[in-house]
């Protein structure tokens, strides 16, 4: 057994080679070798952190740490916040090496052991004290003003101390009330008389606000009731009578033929029966008119007969002859009727010969003849052997043939 001699050093372990019979040692850490006799360089492996320092020592090795590690291998952080060096409950963040003092608001320093004092800006204003507090500050604000600051003028008016519609204007600690018309006092309280002095002529003065009334006597209007009313601007007076005013009333001057008190009597002149011949009387102011006068009568009086035949009714040429209450109409040749207005159709007699065509006309007729015939009434037979050039003393006889040639 070639173990029996103990050649692995250092605490190794031995075990034989079954092939060859050798030893094999098994060294422990921080040796080296075939028996385990060599010393293993650690400081080459860099095994300290944290950019710890490697001392290589007999199998095995030792870290000089830098500030704020620890540890075999400077593998942990010193925590300096452990010893609490912060204050007036700051945080404490943990550094390598050292610490660092998150302060509570209103604390500063490196262990937050200072109160700052928030006074030192002067934060009040309007004459404001200042008292210092942990994290903040108090204004002890003089009278008229409040806020955190002192920065709000208290508003003396927001409890409407003017009265009266006045508006009111802030000061400090107080306010002035600037009055509407027609009003006074300290807190515009008082309303202005404005009918001090009267200022109304003819009527009783009633005071309004800033304003006043005047009630009028009778007969008298106006803002003032300065003006005499005129009471003949509504024409009371009718039928043309003359209205003269005078206070609180008027009188009327009627012209001839009315009265009354407002000239609305009117004299009948119709109880005369002015209108002759049946004709209607309308009595007017100061007179009468015969308005209508039974027919065939015109005139003022309906006394002038009237001459229908005036107006020319009769048409056509017609003659008119006047008639008491009409007239009568003496019709042309051709025209028929009351007025002649009527055109008679004279075709109706057949008046045309020898089957000529007959057209009627405004008051009479004509006759469009057939061939071979002539004359008004297409009564007369044109000789055909006057115009026919037969010679050789040939007898031509005219007779009505088809074509209206003569017969030789």
């Amino acid at each position: 057994d070639a173990c029996v001699s103990n050649p692995c050093q250092k605490g190794a372990l031995c075990d034989t080679n079954p092939v060859n019979g050798n030893y094999i040692c098994t060294c422990p850490q921080g040796h080296k070798g075939a028996d385990c006799t060599e010393d293993v360089d650690e400081s080459n492996s860099n095994p300290c952190e944290h950019a710890g320092k490697c001392v290589n020592t007999e199998g095995s090795f030792h870290c000089e740490c830098l500030k704020g590690y620890t540890g075999p291998r400077c593998e942990m952080d010193i925590n300096e916040c452990h010893s609490n060096p912060c204050q007036n409950d700051a945080t404490c963040l943990d550094k390598i090496g050292g610490f660092t003092c998150l302060c509570m608001p209103g604390f500063k320093g490196v262990h937050c052991e200072e109160d700052i004092d928030e006074c030192l800006s002067n934060p009040c204003v309007n004459n404001g004290v200042c008292l210092d507090k942990v994290n903040r500050f108090l204004c002890v604000c003089p009278p008229g003003f409040s806020g955190a600051v002192c920065q709000i003028d208290i508003d003396d008016c927001s409890s409407t101390p003017c009265l009266n519609g006045a508006k009111c204007i802030d000061h400090p600690n107080g306010y002035e009330c600037q009055c509407a018309t027609g009003f006074t006092g300290l807190l515009c309280e008082e309303n202005i008389n404005n009918c001090d002095p009267d200022p109304c002529h003819h009527g009783e003065c009633q005071d309004g606000i800033d304003s006043y009334t005047c009630i009028c006597n009778p007969g008298y209007m106006g803002a003032i009731c300065s003006e005499q009313i005129d009471e003949c601007h509504s024409n009371p007076c009718l039928h043309q009578g003359r209205c003269i005013d005078l206070v609180n009333g008027y009188q009327c001057n009627c012209l001839l033929g009315t009265s009354g008190p407002r000239c609305n009597a009117d004299i009948d002149e119709c109880t005369s029966s002015p209108c002759h011949n049946g004709g209607t009387c309308i009595n007017e102011v100061n007179g009468f008119r015969c308005c209508v006068c039974d027919p065939g009568w015109i005139g003022d009086y309906c006394s002038t007969e009237g001459n229908e035949c005036k107006s020319n009714p009769c048409q056509n040429g017609g003659t008119c002859e006047d008639l008491l209450n009409g007239y009568r109409c003496t019709c042309r040749k051709g025209f028929k009727g009351e007025r002649c207005t009527v055109d008679i159709d004279e075709c109706l007699s057949k008046p045309c010969k020898n089957h000529a065509l007959c057209h009627n006309i405004q008051g009479s007729y004509l006759c469009e003849c057939r061939p071979g015939f002539t004359g008004g009434d297409c009564d007369s037979n044109i000789d055909d052997c006057l115009s026919s050039g037969y010679q050789h003393i040939a007898l031509c006889f005219p007779v009505l043939s088809k074509n209206n040639f003569a017969d030789c």
